[in-house]
């Protein structure tokens, strides 16, 4: 079973590579900053999304979760 895993996973690697090998340094920082943007969206969303939990059960205040979600 991992020799299943760890073959597909070297098989996607080698794809990634042979596409970004195909690609000049323009094209691969436009893609690393749109990676870089999505990554970072993802933890903002996380994080309000905690702070939001923390709110709904209670343990914060209104005013802290305002604070927090500037």
């Amino acid at each position: 079973m991992w020799e299943k895993i760890s073959t597909f996973i070297t098989w996607c690697v080698a794809v990634v590579m042979a596409w970004l090998g195909g690609m000049d340094l323009k094209d691969v920082s436009t893609v690393a900053g749109v990676f870089i943007g999505l990554l970072m969206a993802l933890i903002s969303w996380y994080y309000k999304h905690k702070t939001y939990l923390l709110l709904a059960s209670g343990r914060i205040t209104r005013e802290e979760y305002e604070s927090a979600d500037r």
